[in-house]
């Protein structure tokens, strides 16, 4: 910084760095809230950020009978996660999901939020959906009730199910529990254990290697073993239809795969996992990437300059495969003008950007149309 006191009376010029691209918000970090080997002390529940399995065995010790939080943190990890935030809370009652949703409020970086083992309806929808649907930039990763018989209409998953709700998609639900071996007991035991931590590693790892419009389904459990119940396709379809994402074995592999990618909206524009999420990336990367543009003076210059940023980074999204269209314009829309920004707004110091966006959804019923064919040449 020159110190214009000391030269001489005249104009003097400055280069300043104009605002740069917007860059894309976080979309791995996942909150993993439950009761560890060593409970925390006191009322704290403060989130600790770990990227590792072998870290959270240092801080909060490794199984213990009837702690279900340290699988889901393994299972987070072996699934592809790197960055966990783990609040450690004495009981998942009500006081505890209080304390921990309020911590994980001044944590910007979560967009993943599981409380393993959590299935009272009550809770989930009260604290962890209402926590994600009010910060707007984070996902809950639900799970089921354990259910032998899943269709079964005042049964435990059904119930759980009527409880649950998200207008705008800012949850999904998992069944069934799956099982990993207990490296806590003799003999290397089949265990039950919730899916939500494994469920959050494959978002985590669909992210890093495609990017968040990639539905987080068709991909393997790493470290599940096997299922709890394993469903048919005919319950798998009723649950389908009530939005409840089904985790399957199929023949020639033991490993469980994801077999679904609804949300529990029962909006069709929210329906899908991918597009809530991309959504949400979407809007806190701008909220994040704008920031600039506070206090600058109202004119038609500033609308422009928010126009060719956001219409920068809605390409990218675009060319990565985010949204649909075989041109930029056939993908979204950016419109900063006097048509959006009358009088009235620009005297209350507000300036609206409307923006459409075509996102890709995904091919969740392949059909196949076979028919039979004489043979010879095809005219």
């Amino acid at each position: 910084m020159v110190d214009y006191a000391t030269v001489a009376p005249g104009i003097h010029l400055e280069e300043i760095t104009p605002a740069g691209p917007i860059a894309g918000a976080g979309t791995g970090a996942a909150a993993l809230i439950g009761v560890p080997a060593r409970p925390p002390t006191g009322t704290s529940t403060d989130p600790v950020p770990l990227t590792s399995w072998n870290a959270y065995k240092d801080q909060f010790g490794e199984y213990s009978s009837g702690a279900l939080l340290p699988y889901a943190v393994r299972g987070f990890f072996d699934n592809g996660g790197a960055l966990a935030y783990v609040v450690p809370v004495k009981k998942l009652d009500a006081e505890g999901m209080d304390a921990a949703v309020d911590a994980l409020s001044r944590v910007p970086e979560v967009s993943i939020v599981c409380a393993p083992g959590l299935t009272d309806p009550a809770l989930a929808k009260d604290r962890v959906i209402a926590h994600c649907e009010k910060m707007g930039d984070r996902f809950a990763v639900l799970d089921a009730a354990q259910d032998s018989n899943p269709l079964k209409a005042d049964g435990p998953l059904q119930t759980q199910r009527s409880g649950l709700v998200s207008a705008s998609g800012f949850a999904a639900l998992y069944y069934p529990w799956i099982r990993v071996t207990d490296p806590s007991a003799a003999g290397a035991k089949p265990l039950p254990v919730p899916p939500s931590g494994h469920i959050a590693g494959i978002m985590a790892r669909c992210d890093a290697t495609v990017g968040v419009h990639r539905a987080p389904a068709n991909e393997y459990l790493r470290g599940a073993i096997g299922l709890d119940h394993v469903l048919n396709d005919v319950e798998q379809g009723a649950l389908n239809a009530k939005n409840i994402n089904a985790l399957r074995i199929f023949p020639g592999n033991s490993v469980p795969v994801v077999w679904g990618a609804r949300t529990l909206s029962e909006q069709t524009p929210w329906r899908y996992v991918n597009v809530r999420r991309l959504v949400s990336y979407v809007e806190d990367s701008l909220r994040q990437g704008l920031r600039w543009a506070v206090f600058q003076p109202n004119t038609p210059g500033l609308w422009k300059s928010l126009e060719r940023s956001v219409a920068e980074f809605l390409t990218r999204v675009w060319e990565s495969g985010g949204l649909f269209g075989r041109t930029a314009a056939e993908a979204f829309y950016v419109t900063v003008d006097e048509s959006v920004n009358p009088p009235g707004a620009r005297e209350r110091g507000e300036v609206y950007i409307e923006i459409g966006l075509a996102v890709t959804r995904p091919a969740e019923h392949v059909v196949l149309r076979i028919g039979l064919w004489d043979g010879g040449q095809n005219q």
